[in-house]
């Protein structure tokens, strides 16, 4: 996804001009706010237009420019005017956890470190504890992220992560001290990518919680190990971080640490306009704390419903959080058919579409059969990925695959009437056209990606994938069960169609 490119590319842009002295902490702060935009923005930037770049939230002129800049060429001119100023180690030294600028501008200046081996070379031989504001204990610190190798790693795709972070929670679960744990961060907002998983527990025995969690079998490095915080690295090279926190601050804690960093600043600007202050641990009037046990008690503090954290992006949920126009995001039981089946033991639902990839006509005649054999609510239809193939009548419900399509092509086969559902878009694809024609031709668009919302606000009809990850997709895009083709009735589906 060319979003987490260019939020890298912005946050490099920061980390370098304050390396390099940069005092205009505006300038600074619009970079970083850049990063955190694109990467939580719902749409990939590949498939988007110069219009619709000019609309995403907290995207200034000068952002947008660059965004565009690296959308066509792939590169920043910005980013490599810096880089020829900074040693490319520079943005190594940055990728250490626990190493920011300020620490890498100090060790540039006083020591000329420009590389991560120098950085090791400074640590070993004890010159990076003489440095203000450092010590022995910090240059332990860096040692030990130093030999630790997720720092380099990409981010982890949320199929990787989750079954990962879902283990572990029941692991601590089944520990009688754990009296509740969960899984924050990015992934509990079911971003595409994370970095890495943040776990919270409360409990009666926090130094017991802490040696069971760095017991966990799985743990190949241990980087920190403390009462209340814990950190490892399990296998896949996944860093997972542990906190015990008190059961009276459990709800601020989820919530501050669910993030979005974006979205949590806004909350803080609400607060400061009320003469409240919130933190990890609650929300405050004065000294006394007003709202912590639960995430309801939070938002209810600020005058706010509940947000659920996959829109928690700052991208209008404030905004409608406070003009009560909140969705009601979708949920894997409002799903009541199946759109995409490849057989007919996949059916789950009350009723499907079997359309699996087409092969040739007699195993289509085959097909036909083994749905009117089954007796079930299972509707013939047919994928296919070439044009050519609509010249024939394969089925009266046709999958489009637009995997290995123009814009062009895909656009075609929208305008034959067998066509019903359009599949597989990608960021190849002119999403923007796609989308106007898909809905003047009044066909499905199967949601897989981070366009759904796009479709929602266009009016285009949506389909969702029956599967846990097809919600996530969904929920991130705002997306109702009213939107939603397969939460309809059959009689009323058959109908629609």
């Amino acid at each position: 996804m060319l979003n987490n490119s260019i939020a890298e590319k912005f946050e490099e842009i920061a980390d370098m001009l304050e390396v390099l002295g940069d005092s205009n902490v505006f300038r600074l702060r619009a970079y970083r706010r850049g990063a955190e935009a694109v990467r939580g923005y719902s749409v990939d930037i590949a498939s988007m237009g110069e219009e619709e770049i000019g609309k995403i939230p907290g995207i200034g002129k000068d952002l947008n420019s660059k965004i565009i800049e690296m959308k066509v060429t792939g590169a920043c001119a910005m980013h490599a005017e810096l880089m020829s100023k900074l040693s490319p180690g520079i943005l190594q030294i940055l990728k250490i956890r626990g190493v920011g600028p300020k620490k890498v501008k100090l060790f540039l200046e006083k020591l000329g470190i420009d590389s991560v081996s120098k950085l090791k070379a400074a640590a070993e031989s004890g010159a990076i504890a003489t440095l203000p504001g450092m010590g022995e204990k910090s240059e332990k610190a860096i040692l030990e992220s130093i030999q630790e190798s997720t720092h380099l790693k990409e981010r982890i795709p949320i199929k990787v992560a989750l079954p990962e972070a879902e283990a572990y929670v029941e692991y601590m679960k089944s520990m009688k001290e754990v009296k509740k744990c969960e899984y924050a961060g990015s992934l509990r907002r079911r971003q595409e990518t994370i970095g890495d998983i943040d776990i919270l527990a409360i409990g009666s025995d926090s130094k017991k919680m802490s040696d069971y969690f760095l017991a966990y079998p799985k743990v190949k490095r241990v980087l920190v190990n403390g009462e209340t915080k814990s950190s490892v690295v399990i296998e896949g090279e996944i860093q997972v971080d542990f906190r015990v926190i008190d059961e009276s601050s459990f709800g601020a804690t989820l919530y501050y640490f669910t993030g979005s960093k974006q979205h949590n600043i806004q909350t803080r600007t609400i607060a400061i306009k009320k003469n409240l202050k919130i933190n990890e641990y609650g929300v405050f009037d004065g000294e006394k704390n007003i709202a912590s046990k639960t995430e309801e008690d939070v938002f209810k503090a600020f005058g706010l419903p509940y947000i659920p954290p996959e829109i928690r992006e700052d991208q209008g949920e404030i905004e409608a959080a406070l003009n009560g126009k909140l969705p009601k995001l979708i949920v894997e039981s409002d799903l009541i058919g199946d759109l995409h089946l490849n057989s007919i033991s996949e059916l789950k639902m009350d009723y499907g579409i079997l359309a699996r990839q087409f092969v040739d006509i007699g195993t289509l005649k085959k097909q036909a059969k083994e749905i009117e054999k089954s007796g079930l609510k299972i509707l013939h239809g047919v994928k296919i990925d070439n044009i050519k193939m609509l010249n024939f009548d394969l089925a009266k419900i046709v999958l489009f695959s637009a995997i290995s399509s123009t814009t062009d092509e895909i656009i075609h086969a929208l305008q034959n009437p067998n066509v019903k559902i359009l599949c597989d878009l990608n960021g190849k694809n002119d999403l923007e056209k796609i989308i106007r024609a898909t809905k003047e031709f009044d066909k499905i668009i199967e949601v897989d990606g981070n366009y759904g919302r796009v479709c929602k606000n266009e009016g285009v009809k949506i389909s969702v994938k029956c599967d846990k990850y097809g919600i996530f997709i969904a929920r991130r895009d705002w997306i109702e069960a009213a939107d939603v083709v397969n939460a309809k009735q059959y009689n009323d589906f058959i109908k629609f169609l």
